[in-house]
């Protein structure tokens, strides 16, 4: 797929609103309440006690979380899952 038709499909999915599809180790990420496949995916901080005591939290590790479309619950990944919404 070249990069115009990628770029009109993900201003497509923005616009509407959709979400997009995960897959992490080869497999179609669903959300495990409703079954979904549509997420949001963001970052949350994974601060450990020692770190915020020094005020140091930006230097503690970072997960990636997918917040599902239908019913908003949050799968966490230590690595970031790819983007199947393009890769089709």
């Amino acid at each position: 797929m070249g990069f115009w038709k990628r770029l009109i499909r993900f201003a497509v999915i923005v616009i509407n609103d959709e979400g997009f599809e995960y897959e992490a180790g080869g497999k179609l990420i669903s959300c495990s309440q409703c079954g979904n496949t549509r997420f949001y995916k963001s970052k949350a901080q994974l601060n450990t006690k020692d770190m915020t005591v020094w005020r140091l939290d930006y230097l503690d590790k970072s997960a990636k979380t997918l917040q599902c479309k239908k019913c908003g619950f949050i799968l966490w990944f230590g690595k970031s899952p790819a983007n199947r919404t393009f890769l089709q």
